[in-house]
Parts: C-alpha cells; sequence; structure tokens
C-alpha cells in the first residue's frame, strides 16, 4: 500500500525544491534528519574519525566502539541498562513495583531481566527448595495477594506436561516428577 501524502509544498531547507515527505521536509533531507540529526547534506563524520579514540563516560579508559562509548558502555546504552552500579548501591535501589508485583535488583541472577531485576517470590521460593527454578515452575500466592511473599504464602506450580499420551510415556513422565520433587519417595519403590 503506498504512504498516503498529507503535507503540501516543498521542503522547507533552504535551495530544496523537492515535495515535502515529513516533518516538514523531503524525503532525502527527513531520512538525513533521522540518521544523524541534522538536515544538512554536508560530509558525515563517523565516530572513529572525529577524534575521539576512548570512551567518553567519566573514569573509562577503553577504546570507543559507537556514539564515543566503549563497547561495555555502548552495550548497556543500546539495552537502557546501568552496569555501573555497584554491589553496595543496590540496597539504595530498593524493590520495584511492576504489575503488583515486588520485584528486586539482583543482575547477577541467571533469570534477571534486562534491567536486572527478578520477581521477590520467585527469589523467596528459590530459597526454599534450594536451587533456581526452571523455567516451566511457576509460583502462586495462595491468598491471591502478588505482595505477601512470606514462605507460607506461596506455592511451586508446574506447567510441563508429558509429550504423549502412552502408559509407558506417563510412566516416564511420573519418575522424572517424583525425580524432580519427591525423590524420597522413588528409593521405597526402586
Amino acid at each position: 500500500m503506498a504512504k498516503v501524502k498529507t503535507q503540501v509544498g516543498d521542503c522547507t531547507v533552504e535551495e530544496c525544491a523537492e515535495p515535502k515527505y515529513a516533518h516538514n521536509l523531503c524525503r532525502k533531507h527527513n531520512q538525513r534528519r533521522y540518521k544523524t540529526g541534522r538536515t544538512d547534506l554536508g560530509p558525515r563524520v563517523a565516530w572513529n574519525k572525529s577524534g575521539i579514540e576512548i570512551c567518553i563516560m567519566d573514569d573509562c579508559n577503553n577504546k570507543h566502539l559507537a556514539k564515543g562509548l566503549c563497547s561495555t558502555h555502548y552495550a548497556a546504552f543500546r539495552s537502557f541498562m546501568d552496569k555501573d552500579r555497584t554491589l553496595e548501591n543496590r540496597a539504595k535501589i530498593g524493590p520495584q513495583k511492576e504489575k503488583e508485583y515486588i520485584k528486586l535488583y539482583r543482575p547477577d541472577h541467571p533469570f534477571a531481566s534486562k534491567q536486572g531485576f527478578v520477581k521477590e517470590h520467585r527469589l523467596v521460593m528459590e530459597e526454599m527448595i534450594g536451587r533456581y527454578l526452571e523455567r516451566h515452575e511457576t509460583v502462586h500466592h495462595k491468598n491471591g495477594n502478588r505482595q505477601d511473599n512470606r514462605p507460607k504464602n506461596l506455592e511451586l506450580w508446574s506447567r510441563r506436561q508429558p509429550p504423549g499420551q502412552r502408559v509407558e510415556d506417563k510412566v516416564e513422565y511420573a519418575i522424572e516428577i517424583l525425580k524432580l520433587y519427591a525423590p524420597d519417595l522413588l528409593k521405597g519403590g526402586n
């Protein structure tokens, strides 16, 4: 489907007679504005040719990669993270609430979000069972209050199901479940 032209007139850049495309600019100038932040068609200076040789962040002497930032700071910039937070400053960040769940800043956790947060009820359950939760496991709040993360209010649930319906498959799946959640029951049956 063709783009409907909504702007009438010529580009607002001096000495340009092309028709307007977006933001009162022609296609060429709008594309230049989008990529470089300016509308003039002068030579574009790449960051690696601009004279900047080290990262522009304070106390960082690494070689820059893009936009004047080293690879570490550029990755943090791209993912909207702040990797400069030290362990001492993590306590200052405090719990975060999103959709009524309490989230804690634990960037070293294997299942942390890109911003470094983990839901508190999952951390409590991991502490209760002594291992990390698996992908198919969820934590249920018995009383329905998502902010009540006391151990007695949490239940471990699993969404995992056997792939087939044959009796052999179900028996094999039952053994897997017992190995994972109740290994002491298998010892008496073997």
